[in-house]
């Protein structure tokens, strides 16, 4: 059985209950007890009471517990902070990825990367822009017939935990609508409010190359992208055509993001990547040596592979002079690979710190 947060629900082997404040995995999940305690549970030794969501007011009575919302607000009033949601997260600025366009995606994530096509998929609705966004979500039972999911409101640079589901499940949550709308304090022009429908092929789901790297999620996940954002028509344009089609159902597209390898493109089959880690990351801070130089590496193999894949000629990789670890470690890694040729870069371009990687010579 699944829950979520605000669930009312009874201990099955022991007696009380409590309200579901925090959903752990897709069999674990928090129970805020009376005595102001969370207490992690099995969900397997869960009853569910009431699924209470928004308004779950009715609650308080009979087990004498605050929702996880109005320990919240108590907590403002106590130290003058915003509220937090569980299950709300801010998204993550990973500027050295391919970017990754403005707009409102929906995110299949496994639960754990090691079990990309077989183990639990987090459903994220991703807000990828300046605005906060509402939203309601909509899952379709059988044609023409809906039922309402979710609904709540996304923080701009957010992403909102929608449901944790196991594989058996996903067919529930291959076909729906999201209709949302953008706020912000002080817009310079207000957007039009947005639906959109989504239908996914789910041997999207069980192929393991399918799930990319993004910009703003740390994990790799299959990207729809809902709303881009620069399509999206204002008010003030209602008269328009673009305004009409704004505020019609639109299909989703899957998001393909831009080769890595693509991000260096110097020709129409060459690149140079620079691995210094001053290019590659915007903080250092607290990383040893060993964790930069590893880092290094692990970014110069998804360059080549990405670069093989693609059909580049040639990559040239700038490794530096320093003390020739980068530079070792990159020739001792090269000889993973059968067909590849190397040697020393152009030294009037790049000096003596610079390698070239032959992955297709010209005929």
């Amino acid at each position: 059985m699944k829950f979520k947060v605000g669930d009312r629900v009874k201990f099955l082997n022991e007696s009380g209950g409590g309200i579901v404040s925090k959903i752990i995995s897709s069999s674990l999940v928090n129970v805020a007890i009376e005595d102001g305690f969370d207490i992690p549970t099995l969900t397997s030794d869960l009853l569910l009471m009431e699924s209470s969501g928004k308004v779950a007011g009715m609650f308080d009575e009979e087990f004498n517990v605050e929702l996880p919302e109005k320990r919240q607000e108590a907590n403002v009033k106590d130290n003058d902070q915003e509220p937090e949601d569980e299950r709300v997260s801010q998204l993550r600025n990973l500027s050295f990825r391919v970017k990754n366009e403005a707009g409102v995606y929906l995110a299949y994530v496994p639960h754990d990367q090691k079990w990309m096509v077989t183990g639990a998929l987090e459903i994220y609705l991703v807000n990828h822009t300046e605005y906060d966004i509402i939203f309601s979500l909509f899952l379709e039972e059988e044609a023409g017939t809906y039922t309402g999911i979710d609904y709540d409101i996304v923080p701009a640079k957010s992403k909102i935990l929608i449901e944790t589901i196991e594989r058996e499940d996903l067919e529930k949550w291959l076909k729906g609508i999201v209709q949302f709308m953008f706020h912000k304090n002080h817009p310079e022009r207000i957007l039009m409010p947005a639906s959109a429908r989504f239908t996914i092929k789910p041997v999207r789901l069980i192929n393991e190359d399918s799930y990319k790297e993004t910009e703003f999620i740390e994990e790799r996940s299959v990207l729809y992208s809902l709303a881009s954002l620069s399509s999206q028509a204002f008010v003030a344009e209602s008269d328009n055509k673009a305004a009409q089609q704004s505020i019609s159902q639109k299909q989703i597209t899957e998001v393909k993001p831009q080769e890595l390898i693509d991000k260096h493109r110097t020709g129409p089959h060459d690149a140079v990547v620079d691995l210094h880690i001053g290019e590659l990351m915007t903080n250092i801070a607290g990383m040893s040596s060993h964790d930069m130089l590893t880092f290094q590496i692990n970014y110069f193999t998804r360059c080549l592979e990405s670069a093989i894949t693609n059909n580049y000629r040639k990559v040239t990789f700038i490794h530096g002079v320093g003390n020739g670890a980068l530079k070792n470690a990159i020739i001792k890694k090269l000889k993973e690979y059968e067909g590849l040729k190397n040697h020393s870069a152009s030294l009037a371009k790049f000096g003596v710190g610079a390698i070239d990687v032959v992955i297709r010579p010209l005929l």
